[in-house]
């Protein structure tokens, strides 16, 4: 259920004070791999339990509000790629800025990987973002670029599965972009 926004339109000077300090606590919790439970962002950000839970009623709230910027300039990214006339350039630029967004914002790639949205703006942003990626996919499947049985979500899904693949062991790996083309070269028809 879509109750409120990843990022409200107006705030009291010190609410927005209150909510920049749970932000960038809990930005340094997800950079450091670890769960940004909201007890946890509160007191270390020096706030109430009850002020967080104004701003974020659940995790999944902080999560989309710690990565719904780095989703916005992924779909302009996307969208970019996907106006590319070549449709294979295209789809390895949807492919490459996806998974650059994913391993770049680890709040994003945890929103991705979820799957799920309680904010109306992350909603809004999911649907254009599948609605571009499925316009790319249709282009690839009419010129046999891309198999028939592959969907946006499956794409998501993919492109979830080769973050995780691609931070293993909490190192990054150093060619990322041969996982791209390993997705590209698996969703070909055979």
């Amino acid at each position: 259920m879509t109750i409120s926004m990843a990022r409200p339109e107006a705030l009291r000077s010190d609410a927005q004070r209150n909510r920049t300090a749970l932000l960038d606590v809990a930005r340094t919790f997800v950079d450091r791999g670890e769960p940004a439970l909201l007890n946890a962002v509160a007191h270390e950000a020096g706030v109430g339990v009850g002020t967080a839970y104004r701003h974020f009623p659940t995790q999944q709230h902080l999560l989309e509000a710690l990565a719904i910027d780095a989703f916005e300039d992924m779909l302009d990214r996307v969208r970019d790629a996907v106006a590319l006339p070549d449709t294979a350039d295209a789809l390895r630029g949807v492919v490459g800025e996806a998974f650059r967004s994913m391993l770049q914002d680890p709040a994003l790639g945890d929103l991705l990987t979820g799957g799920g949205f309680s904010c109306s703006d992350t909603l809004e942003l999911a649907g254009d973002l599948v609605a571009s990626v499925d316009e790319l996919l249709a282009r690839g499947r009419s010129e046999g670029l891309v198999r028939g049985d592959i969907g946006a979500d499956d794409l998501r899904r993919l492109l979830c599965g080769m973050r995780s693949a691609a931070v293993a062991g909490g190192v990054t790996v150093p060619a990322p972009e041969r996982y791209a083309e390993v997705l590209l070269t698996g969703i070909r028809p055979a």
